[in-house]
């Protein structure tokens, strides 16, 4: 929404029937024209692709295109900058734009960091894709990362990117997840949503197996965007 008002054009923005209705009212409060269509993912994706042919629009994938995913890389070089001793970086995943853009660019400027992948138990398309071997469809139950949820498409550009970058992956459960909002509440006093909340169920779940990797400094430990987290947070 912001993009477009600030190049002065309209569109529209698809979301499935399961989306977040705070995130629905903050996009409508800025102006943004919404529209629900299924009830997974790539059903909705699927039809604003079709919305797209029919009026002439331009459809932008949120994470099934390379220049998407390059612009969500920017956040690794953004962490390799502000923290260069970096050892792990840790990220939810939904479609993989996101740890596609983050790893493509942090293995090439450090390839010794090591890119865990962090998905819902109950909807991790990405994750059994992977294992599998190619793209495949898996039944996605609710869960509190609504923003990773769902499945993914089958010529998804990002699925030979995470099978290349991504070293591990760790699966959470949503009272993981749960866990993790809240100690980020009750500890860091933030408020975060549930898909930024699995990376962080994911560290506390796997923090033993991390524990000869260089801690980052006091001033360093408030590092979170989104649905990344910055190795090592502090945590209980």
């Amino acid at each position: 929404t912001v993009a477009m008002k600030t190049l002065g054009m309209s569109g529209r923005i698809f979301v499935p029937n399961y989306a977040s209705e705070a995130k629905i009212k903050m996009v409508t409060a800025m102006g943004g024209r919404v529209e629900h269509y299924g009830d997974d993912c790539v059903e909705t994706e699927k039809q604003a692709r079709r919305q797209a042919l029919d009026t002439g629009a331009t459809y932008i994938s949120p994470y099934n295109d390379l220049e998407v995913a390059a612009g969500q890389g920017t956040i690794g070089y953004e962490i390799l900058k502000q923290l260069p001793e970096v050892d792990v970086v840790m990220a939810c995943v939904g479609g993989g734009g996101l740890i596609g853009g983050i790893s493509a660019y942090l293995k090439v400027a450090k390839p010794s960091i090591k890119i865990i992948g962090c998905s819902p138990a109950n909807s991790a398309a990405m994750h059994h894709s992977i294992q599998a071997g190619k793209v495949i469809d898996i039944e996605n139950k609710e869960t509190l990362s609504d923003g990773s949820a769902g499945s993914i498409e089958e010529d998804t550009v990002t699925f030979d990117v995470c099978r290349r970058n991504v070293d591990e992956w760790q699966l959470v459960s949503e009272e993981e997840i749960a866990d993790a909002i809240y100690l980020m509440m009750e500890q860091h006093h933030k408020i975060i949503e549930g898909s930024a909340g699995v990376a962080i169920a994911a560290y506390c779940k796997m923090k033993q197996h991390l524990d000869g990797m260089k801690p980052i400094r006091e001033p360093q430990l408030q590092k979170r965007e989104g649905s990344w987290l910055i190795f090592s947070y502090t945590v209980p």
